[in-house]
């Protein structure tokens, strides 16, 4: 495995390698080509601005009595005469009044200007030749020139390849070694990342995106595990009920004995049913949520679960009230809601020796107030799915539950509602 990633780090680095030697061939080219460009155009240039200057010096002797070809200087002849131009000379060029080109012959590269000039009131011709074979670059020049171009691209571009490796490897090391890190904490997801403060910021940017996405995943874990605990116990509670139940009605015929225990039977199935209605409706709210229209949570729902408890508090002699001032709408089926809030009522009359219980509803939230020892005198949550599941249940349907001390004594469990009509 670590061979493995050693081996993305080559060749990524060969990769950027690759594709800067392409490129860098490329310019080269494109410099060799554009070199030779502007060399020819130059020389092009030169001749024809020479040819220019040989004409003013040639109609000046024409017209101060000579006559005939003429040397202008080693490597420039004029003509007055169409009779004197060498055989070399195209017959169209000249017909015309004026042209210049260059003519590519055996004995070299020669240009020949055609024009005219007056003498006497008569327009005469004139054509220069010039032979610019000896004064232009020769082709081993040329070659040279073109070499020392290759040589100082290859230079430069071993020098720049040394760079772009050395930036290359620096820029992946901290990816590299983000990577290792991930391989050997993968069995402590709360360790976190670090990441050396001379890295770039978009690597500690990374890290702490890492870091963060592991703390949530570690989260979710634990909150998944707990809900599975804490179901199973849920699950496991009314079975045991129902064996115990049937186990008994082995022992005795009575009709006031078998009525008890099949109330006993029959409290544990619907408890069980409550439980697995809960679990399925949370699958379908997790897979459409945005399909699922929200609904009235009223009174005569929320009385019922109050009823249900209404035998505990009583042995307890603790009253139960139930308040109701508004509807809010919610997103959670009736199960969802007898799991939290019969748990909540479960928990508060197991922390209340006496007095009353309060539930309070209105358009945006369900209070559950107790008159117990309070959230430091007793250790909440050690009862049926307890506070943490009831908390994962809220967090699912995006509900905010908190639980604070009351100034007269016991504590509140507070679930405030997101989906509300008024």
């Amino acid at each position: 495995m670590r061979r493995h990633r050693f081996s993305n780090v080559r060749s990524l680095t060969a990769r950027l390698l690759l594709v800067f030697g392409a490129l860098a061939i490329a310019v080269g080219l494109a410099m060799i080509t554009l070199f030779n460009t502007a060399l020819h155009w130059g020389e092009d240039a030169v001749n024809e601005r020479s040819l220019q200057i040989s004409k003013e010096v040639a109609v000046a002797r024409y017209l101060t009595g000579a006559s005939g070809p003429l040397e202008i200087d080693r490597i420039t002849y004029a003509f007055d005469n169409l009779a004197d131009v060498p055989e070399f000379v195209p017959k169209r060029l000249l017909a015309r009044h004026y042209a210049i080109e260059e003519l590519h012959l055996e004995l070299g590269s020669v240009y020949v200007l055609v024009t005219e000039f007056q003498k006497g009131g008569a327009r005469v011709p004139l054509v220069l030749v010039a032979e610019t074979e000896s004064v232009e670059v020769t082709e081993r020049e040329t070659l040279l020139l073109n070499l020392m171009i290759v040589t100082a691209t290859i230079g430069i571009m071993m020098v720049v390849g040394v760079i772009v490796y050395l930036l290359s490897i620096r820029l992946i090391q901290p990816v590299k070694e983000l990577g290792d890190q991930l391989a050997s904490l993968k069995d402590d997801p709360q360790t976190p990342l670090y990441m050396a403060d001379t890295a770039a910021e978009e690597f500690v940017k990374l890290t702490d995106a890492f870091n963060q996405h592991r703390e949530d995943l570690d989260k979710l874990i634990r909150r998944e595990q707990a809900f599975a605990r804490y179901a199973s116990h849920e699950l496991r509670t009314p079975l045991t009920i129902v064996r115990g139940a049937a186990n008994l009605l082995e022992h005795s015929t009575k009709a006031e004995f078998v009525a008890r225990q099949r109330t006993r039977i029959l409290s544990a199935t619907k408890e069980m049913q409550t439980m697995v209605d809960a679990l399925l409706s949370l699958v379908r709210y997790e897979k459409s949520e945005h399909l699922i229209e929200p609904r009235d949570l009223g009174d005569e729902e929320l009385r019922e679960i109050v009823d249900q408890e209404q035998i505990a508090a009583d042995n307890k002699a603790v009253g139960l009230t139930l308040s109701v001032t508004g509807t809010p709408q919610i997103q959670a089926e009736p199960a969802v809601v007898r799991m939290i809030v019969g748990n909540l009522l479960r928990n508060a009359i197991a922390a209340t020796g006496k007095g009353e219980i309060g539930v309070e509803m209105d358009d945006h939230s369900l209070s559950i107030l107790d008159q117990g020892p309070g959230l430091e005198g007793v250790q909440c949550g050690g009862h049926g799915l307890g506070l943490l599941i009831i908390e994962d249940l809220c967090q699912r349907y995006r509900w905010r539950f908190a639980l604070a001390n009351r100034e007269q004594g016991g504590c509140v469990a507070r679930i405030e509602f997101t989906h509300t009509s008024h």
